[in-house]
Parts: structure tokens; C-alpha cells; sequence
């Protein structure tokens, strides 16, 4: 009997174990910067029974079976602290999601020891990340510095930031825009040892950092995530220095951090060419009005030109220790200041903006040959000019993030601009033709504008329970305004009559341009299965313009009259709709897309002359196929290629029904015929990094085609009592299009002790443009290749020595005499060397060969900037530095700018030797630690990092703190 019921016993306790439910446990690993941390340890603890697993390449994790509902979990990983987390669970079999693991790094490292666990440059999808402290840098240096050491990533020499062959343009902090996403004021103002990675990032825009759904033209942005422990403190540097032809400057950056809340502080004062905000030129951006005739001195409209900038380089910019040398043209004064503050209230509310302010007084000297090539005829003009620009500039945005719980965000992102301009220059000309002179005389002009700027965006987002099922919308509304007052005088002897005829024009123009723009974009995702879904969208988006202008004549005498053919009152719209449906599938290594989408638009408006009213509406419709595929091999090596179409709307000048003839040898007539532009945009891109080896290879392919290219034709005609002119007039034609590519191959030696970068690009531009009512198509190829060394063999020697060649050609059809080959050799060599651990020498030479400008304008620059500095203080936060720039005092800028059947050949003044002593103090103090993650909502907006489910279609997770590239929405 014992032994039957024993045996009872042990089938019933089998049969209990065997019914026991069980279930998967899912959970992903994270640093305290987001980054996800591949190869860490888990283990699953229950009393004494302990299964390990390890996290894979997207710092996932998934333990199969799990059947109690008690356990406990121990996450551990070189460089970081061990985590231990129990939980409790009611029975069931319903798979288990964790709150993501955040691990804290790891402070108490013994000295000199290397972790090479994880990859120091990480690609996904539209991100690639630098860690930070796999580039070593000393004591003051800036992240400008940093930048300067990241394969694929240029800094030049005015502090501009380009990344993969394109332009950088806006940055971020933690996701989050600092002072409206300023390059330089971010990169030549923030302590790289506050640093946790750099992210070069192809953002489309909140609403597709939702939704996963990107379609467009990507912006480059770059953002910097900050250190655990740089998270709470504060850190201050200002700067004065003096030096000799009255040079001056004076900054101040000061810094605060709380965890979640920051604020930000810039003040700066100089006359040394240093800008800390970029406003995009200030003072006006009003495109009509008096600009146009001294835009067409220059060249005039074309048919998608290309400007080759050679000679110039303004030296080495010696930031974190006195101030830069920047290498814009002309002698620059400037006066800014700005603020910038971010607090998130709770887990629910976030807000951050940012205002600046500018004072920009800018004197230009400049010398421009200018080729007007015709079918049988070669029209010259030679032109020394000087201008005074003085730009005055404000700025207000502001963001406001709100989560009221786990499915719904809102955006809310109102801002404001004024800017103030005054320009006022003068020129005087030789103008030949086939050698034998027509004209020559003097151009004086003054304008003043005024331009308010209000906006704002609306962006909400709503996810149903349905896993994948989404929809969002995104409204942007803007309102701007210039008012312009120009008053242009042109006197000139017009040598082609007999007797030598002056002419004398004179006119005053007051333009009052208004615009406003609405926009709405709303986007529903229908998930199809697990890792595919629809998205269905619709685009709706007007922009209306009312431009009027009243044109006096003046006499010599100062009698002013009203010229009534010359002024207008042109109101007209452009509108378009888009509907379209997009198929996606989102797996954990790949994620394509493809779609169709229909456009119909709308240009419409009229004009008012003498009082006589004229109608103008032109319609166009496109359909847009768009498509787009992505495969990450691994964490460092992707490819991603991706196709779209876009319309692009005439502007005010090439519209305009009457003529501007503020210069009458130069008129420029509109044509309110107009269709507007559509262009096809095809993009490849592959990235690899060899974690092994260290080396990294980006590479680039592009290619643009353009419908109904909006092209300028000049045409000459003989006018009594002007002379000689050239009119500009603008039509729609095809046949344009354009091809580039770019590569950066980066190969790091004895521990990144020696790194040597190849890089180079190719781009050629299919030109169409018209001379004389003849279709001409220029070819024009622009060649670049470059190699870059970095020497470091110790801590104290540091070299930077580096060549580029770069070549343009422009080859034409119809117009033979206007090929053109220019070239240009650069070789640059930098250097800091370190004696006594507190004395630092630092060199900046950079040697220019241009070949083939215009004999009258071609300089071969040779710049030699150095300085000498001394660290003081036990922390080395005090320095006094001697700076010489341009000791050879050949500091100037050669460009040549192709457009039509215009060549123009420009050479400029820039800031050229001087000396200067500056005194920097810097302090500084941190002492806190980012708090770990807490259990909250699990949808994020932009910025804020992005759920990812374990298991489900791999969208693109927040890599180190940058929300821009993420994916809320994934099947």
C-alpha cells in the first residue's frame, strides 16, 4: 500500500510540474546614455536553479520557458555596474516585457586599462556613433577638437561642419535642439570631456521619428549625448584678449546641469570675424526688389550654376584658448549674446527653447572679372566694389513636449525672428565687347529692410492598442513680412553712340513683400502582419504671397516722380495635395518600403499695372513613386538607399510680370508663366566599420533629374539711350540633371597613434541654359581628393598634416568660348606640441595653388598662424596665449562662379595679419550621476529615445540619447 501511494505521489507531482504554465521573458540592456550593450550577461535566478543568456547586437534578450513567476535577474558587463532586479508576476503564459535595463557605468577603473569590448563607431540604419573617448584629446579642448579626429567628418576652416560628403546643419544636445540647432555655437563652445558620443544622424523630421515612415530629403544633424557624470554641475570659460590694428575680443559661456534641467548662457564681443550664431545671412532674405539687377551685375539668373571656391582659407580658427580666425569675407564686427534652457517637469512634460541676439557689421572689398559668353560675341566686365553690410537679429523658439500617458504625444513648437538690415556699397565697371570697350561707370546704392517671422508647429500623435496601428498629425503654420526701402543710382558712358552718351538712372523702389504658408501632413499606419503594415498619408499645402512695389524716378536735381509701369501690386499662390500609400515591412536587420503618391498643384495669381488687373494660373500634376531599403549587416556595417520626388515653386524674382531695371543695363524681366520644378531624387549610401582592424569606409551615390527646369536666357539687345543690354529672362525646359558621389576610407595604425583618411568626391552637373533664345547644355565636372594624417606618437605631440587637389570643368554645346578648367592645390599642416606638461606651441600654414583663374585675380595664398600658450592653476584652467595670424600677410579669397553662359571670377578681402594676447579662465564642477530609468510610459517622443519590442521589426533605436532616427511604430 506504502509503495502504491508513493508511486500516486510522484505521478501526480510530474503531472503538476508538466501542467505548470510557462512563458518567454523579453528585456533589452541600455547604458545611461541609451546606447544598447551588446555581449552582457544575464542571468535568471530562481532559489538555486540559474540560466544565463547574453544580450545580442541590439542589447536584447529573450529566456525561453520560464515558468515561475518569482525570479530575479542579474545583468552584468565589462565597464559597467552589475544590476540586480526581482520580480514578481501573476501565473499565466503570457509572454513577459521588461522595462528596459540601464546599467551605470563603471567609475573605479584601475589606471591605463583599455575596455575593447564594444565598437567605437556603431551604424544603424540613418545613425552612425563616435564614442567619444576612443578619440583622445588634452586638457581645454572643445568639441570642435573632437570632430576634428571622426573618420568621415570635416571641420573647415571657418568652422562649418560637413559629415559623408554634406553640409551639417543643425545640432542637438541629449536629442534636444541647442540654441536652435547652431553648429558653432555648439561645436566651438562645448568641453569635449563632457562628451559620451557624437552622432551624425540623417533626421526627416519628428513626425517620421514616430512613425518609422521617412520619405524626403534627410537633414544632416549632428548631436552630442553628455556624460553620466558631467550630468549634474556646472562649467563656465570667458575669454578677453586685445592685440594690435585695435583687434578685440571678449566671450563668456556658462553652463548648468541638473539632470533633467539645463541652462546655457554665450556672450560675445570681437572684431576678429568670429560668429557665434548663424541667423542664415539676417537682415531681410527678401528676394525680390532691388537685389535682383545687382544679383544679374553678378552673373544673373542660371540654369542651376556651381560656385568653385578656391584660394582664401582664413586660417585655423585657435578655439579654447582665445577666441577663432575665422575666414569670411571682409573685416567683421560682432556683438551676441543668447540663452538656452531645457527642464523636463516629471515623466510627463518637457520643455526647452532658446533666445539670441546679434549685431553683425561686415565691410567687403572685392574685385570680380566677368566673362558674358554669346554664340559670336564676348562681353567682359571688370569690377571693383565695395559693400557694408550691418545685420541685426533676433531669434525666439521654443518646444513644449507633452505625454499625457503611455499612447498619446503632442509637439507644440512656436517661434520668432526679427532681423534689420542696412546695405550700402558702390562699384565702378569696364564693360567690353569683342575687346573694344561699350561702357564704363559707377553703381552706388543703399537698402534698408525690416522682416518680423512668426511660426509655429502642432504635431500629435496617437498610437491604437493594435500593436502597429498608428496615426499622426503634423500642422505648421508661418507668417512672414519684409519691408524694403532702395534707393539705386547707375551712371555710366555708353560708348557705343557717336558723341559718348551719359546715361543717368536713378530710382527709389519701396517693396513690401508678405507671405504666409499652412501645411498639414496626417499619416495612419495599418499594421498588414507582424512586420509589415500600410501607411496611407495626405499633404496639403498653400503658400500665399503678396508683393507690392512703387518705383520713383529721380532726377539729378533730386525731383522724384512716380514711375507707374515700374511698379506693381502681384498677388500669387501655389498650392499642392498629395495622397499617397506606402507598403512597409520592418524586420530586426532590414526594413523596406515602397510607394505611390499623386500631387496635383496649383500657381496662381494676378497683377495689377496702371490699374489694369491680369490673371496668371498654371496647374501641373505629378505622380510620385517613392521607395526606400535598408540592411544592417551588423552594428557597423549598413546600406540604405532610398528614392523620392518633390515640386519646387518659381520665386518672386523669376514670376514677376514687370521688369527691374533699377539696372538698366541689366534688366530683369519675370515670367508669370511659370510651371513649377519636379525633381527625381535617387540616394545610396553605404557605411563599415572594422571593429577588428579600426578601419572605417563611407561611401555616397546620388543622383537628381528635373522636370520643367526653371532656366534663365540672356539675351542682348542695343537701347536707345542705354547702350548695350543684357536682359534676363526665365523659362521652363528639361534636360537638367546632376550626379555625385563621395567616399572617406579612414585607417587608424598603433593604437590609432597614426590614422591616414582618404576622401574624395565626384559631381557632375547637366546644365541647361539659353543665350540669345539658343539652348546651350554646359558639362560641367568638379573633381575632389584628399588625404588627411593624424600623428599622435605620444601625448605631448600632436600632427595634422593634409593635401587636397580639387578640379572644375565646364564644357558647352553651343556656346564654345565659354569652357573654362580651373584648379586648386591645397596643402595644410597643423600642429600642437606640449614642453613642461603647461607650455603648449600650436601651428596653423596652409599653402593655395589655383591654377587657371583670370591672370588680374589669381593669388596663391600661403597662411601661417601660431600661437604660444601657458596653462596655469593646479587643474589647468587658466591660459594666457599669444596668437600671430597670417604672418605673411596674404590672407584674401578666389572664387569662380559658373551660371548660364556667365563666368565670374571673384577675389576678396578677408582678416589678415595681426597679433593678439588673450586670458582664459575656466571652471568648472560636477558631481552627479543620470538617474536610472524609471518605470513609466513607454511611448517617447522625438528626442526621448523610442520603444522597441523584443522580438518585433528592428526600427531605429535611440543610439546614445539622440531621439532623431527613431522608430515609436514598429510592426
Amino acid at each position: 500500500m506504502k509503495r502504491i501511494l508513493l508511486l500516486l505521489a510522484i505521478v501526480l507531482m510530474n503531472y503538476a510540474a508538466f501542467a505548470q504554465t510557462s512563458r518567454d521573458v523579453k528585456g533589452v540592456v541600455k547604458d545611461s546614455t541609451g546606447t544598447s550593450i551588446i555581449a552582457a550577461t544575464v542571468k535568471y535566478i530562481v532559489g538555486t536553479d540559474t540560466v544565463f543568456t547574453r544580450t545580442d547586437i541590439d542589447g536584447a534578450f529573450t529566456l525561453k520557458g520560464v515558468k515561475s513567476s518569482t525570479f530575479l535577474i542579474t545583468i552584468s558587463s565589462l565597464g559597467y555596474q552589475t544590476l540586480n532586479k526581482r520580480f514578481l508576476y501573476k501565473d499565466g503564459d503570457t509572454p513577459i516585457e521588461l522595462e528596459p535595463f540601464v546599467l551605470k557605468s563603471q567609475n573605479r577603473m584601475l589606471n591605463e586599462v583599455v575596455i575593447s569590448g564594444t565598437p567605437g563607431v556603431t551604424i544603424k540604419e540613418d545613425t552612425v556613433v563616435y564614442r567619444a573617448a576612443d578619440y583622445p584629446l588634452r586638457e581645454n579642448a572643445l568639441a570642435e577638437d573632437l570632430l576634428k579626429k571622426l573618420p568621415g567628418v570635416e571641420v573647415d576652416k571657418d568652422g562649418n561642419v560637413s559629415a559623408q560628403g554634406k553640409q551639417v546643419t543643425r545640432v542637438r544636445i541629449n536629442g534636444k535642439d541647442f540654441f536652435g540647432g547652431d553648429v558653432k555655437t555648439a561645436t566651438q563652445q562645448l568641453p569635449a570631456d563632457m562628451l559620451e558620443s557624437a552622432q551624425i544622424i540623417d533626421d526627416y523630421g519628428d513626425q517620421a521619428n514616430l512613425t518609422g515612415i521617412r520619405n524626403g530629403d534627410p537633414e544632416k544633424i549632428l548631436n552630442f549625448t553628455i556624460r553620466a557624470d558631467k550630468n549634474k554641475g556646472y562649467f563656465a570659460r570667458g575669454t578677453v584678449g586685445g592685440g594690435d590694428k585695435e583687434r578685440y575680443q571678449a566671450n563668456l559661456t556658462a553652463n548648468t546641469y541638473n539632470n533633467s534641467e539645463q541652462f546655457s548662457f554665450i556672450g560675445n564681443l570681437n572684431n576678429t570675424n568670429s560668429n557665434v550664431f548663424n541667423f542664415g545671412g539676417g537682415g531681410g532674405g527678401f528676394s525680390g526688389g532691388g537685389g535682383g539687377a545687382r544679383v544679374q551685375q553678378v552673373g544673373g539668373g542660371g540654369g542651376g550654376g556651381q560656385r568653385f571656391q578656391g584660394g582664401g582659407g582664413g586660417g585655423g580658427g585657435f578655439q579654447g584658448g582665445g577666441g577663432g580666425f575665422s575666414g569670411g569675407d571682409g573685416i567683421t564686427s560682432v556683438g551676441s549674446v543668447g540663452l538656452n534652457y531645457r527642464k523636463d517637469y516629471g515623466t510627463k512634460l518637457s520643455s526647452y527653447g532658446n533666445y539670441s541676439y546679434s549685431n553683425r557689421d561686415n565691410n567687403v572689398l572685392s574685385d570680380q572679372f566677368q566673362q558674358n559668353n554669346f554664340q559670336s560675341s564676348l562681353i567682359i566686365m571688370d569690377q571693383l566694389s565695395a559693400k557694408n553690410v550691418i545685420n541685426e537679429n533676433h531669434r525666439l523658439s521654443w518646444n513644449l513636449e507633452y505625454k499625457p500617458d503611455t499612447v498619446n504625444f503632442i509637439k507644440f513648437s512656436p517661434s520668432f525672428s526679427y532681423s534689420k538690415s542696412e546695405d550700402a556699397g558702390n562699384s565702378n565697371y569696364i564693360q567690353t565687347l569683342n575687346n573694344t570697350r561699350t561702357s564704363d561707370g559707377t553703381t552706388i546704392y543703399n537698402t534698408a529692410s525690416k522682416s518680423p517671422n512668426f511660426g509655429a508647429n502642432l504635431l500629435l500623435n496617437h498610437r491604437f492598442e493594435k500593436r502597429g496601428r498608428n496615426i499622426s498629425l503634423f500642422v505648421n503654420a508661418n507668417n512672414s513680412q519684409t519691408k524694403q526701402q532702395d534707393d539705386q543710382l547707375t551712371e555710366y558712358i555708353n560708348y557705343a553712340v557717336s558723341g559718348n552718351t551719359n546715361v543717368y538712372r536713378n530710382q527709389d523702389l519701396y517693396d513690401e513683400n508678405k507671405s504666409s504658408n499652412v501645411s498639414a501632413n496626417l499619416s495612419y499606419i495599418e499594421p498588414l502582419g507582424k512586420f509589415s503594415g500600410l501607411e496611407f498619408n495626405y499633404n496639403h499645402s498653400t503658400t500665399n504671397y503678396r508683393n507690392e512695389r512703387e518705383t520713383f524716378d529721380v532726377t539729378s536735381s533730386g525731383v522724384s516722380t512716380p514711375n507707374l509701369n515700374l511698379s506693381n501690386d502681384y498677388n500669387y499662390s501655389f498650392s499642392t495635395n498629395r495622397f499617397g500609400v506606402n507598403f512597409r515591412v520592418n524586420q530586426q536587420r532590414y526594413n523596406y518600403s515602397f510607394g505611390l503618391s499623386a500631387q496635383p498643384n496649383v500657381l496662381e495669381g494676378n497683377s495689377v499695372v496702371l490699374g489694369v488687373t491680369t490673371p496668371y494660373r498654371n496647374t501641373g500634376f505629378n505622380l510620385i513613386p517613392s521607395a526606400r531599403y535598408s540592411y544592417n549587416f551588423s552594428r557597423t556595417r549598413a546600406i540604405n538607399a532610398n528614392y523620392f520626388g518633390r515640386a519646387n515653386e518659381p520665386t518672386y524674382i523669376q514670376l514677376q510680370p514687370i521688369p527691374d531695371v533699377t539696372n538698366p543695363q541689366f534688366p530683369v524681366y519675370g515670367n508669370p508663366d511659370l510651371n513649377a520644378e519636379f525633381t527625381h531624387i535617387l540616394n545610396f549610401r553605404y557605411n563599415n566599420f572594422n571593429f577588428a582592424s579600426g578601419d572605417v569606409l563611407f561611401f555616397n551615390i546620388a543622383g537628381n533629374y528635373t522636370e520643367n527646369k526653371i532656366v534663365s536666357n540672356i539675351v542682348r539687345s542695343d537701347v536707345s539711350g542705354v547702350g548695350l543690354v543684357q536682359e534676363t529672362r526665365y523659362l521652363n525646359t528639361d534636360g537638367y540633371y546632376t550626379a555625385n558621389a563621395f567616399y572617406n576610407y579612414s585607417k587608424p595604425f598603433k593604437e590609432k597613434k597614426y590614422v591616414f583618411s582618404f576622401n574624395g568626391s565626384a559631381n557632375y552637373i547637366n546644365n541647361i541654359s539659353f543665350t540669345d533664345n539658343i539652348k546651350n547644355r554646359g558639362k560641367n565636372w568638379i573633381l575632389s581628393q584628399g588625404l588627411n594624417m593624424q600623428i599622435n606618437p605620444n601625448r605631448n605631440l600632436e600632427f595634422n598634416p593634409g593635401f587636397r587637389y580639387s578640379f572644375n570643368t565646364n564644357t558647352n554645346d553651343a556656346i564654345t568660348n565659354n569652357n573654362t578648367k580651373v584648379s586648386t592645390y591645397s596643402f595644410n599642416f597643423n600642429s600642437r606640441v606640449y614642453f613642461l606638461k603647461t607650455l603648449l606651441f600650436g601651428t596653423d600654414l596652409s599653402k593655395t595653388i589655383n591654377d587657371g583663374y583670370s591672370s588680374s585675380l589669381a593669388v596663391n595664398p600661403f597662411i601661417i598662424n601660431t600661437y604660444l600658450e601657458k596653462q596655469f592653476l593646479k587643474d589647468k584652467s587658466a591660459t594666457l596665449r599669444f596668437q600671430a595670424f597670417d604672418l605673411l600677410d596674404e590672407n584674401t579669397s578666389v572664387s569662380r562662379q559658373v551660371l548660364g553662359n556667365t563666368i565670374t571670377d571673384s577675389q576678396s578681402n578677408r582678416l589678415s595679419r595681426y597679433f593678439m594676447l588673450t586670458f582664459t579662465m575656466r571652471l568648472q564642477k560636477f558631481s552627479g550621476r543620470q538617474p536610472q530609468q524609471q518605470n513609466g510610459p513607454d511611448f517617447r517622443g522625438p528626442g526621448q529615445g523610442g520603444e522597441r519590442r523584443p522580438g518585433e521589426g528592428g526600427g531605429m533605436r535611440r543610439e546614445g540619447g539622440g531621439g532623431p532616427g527613431m522608430n515609436n511604430n514598429n510592426f
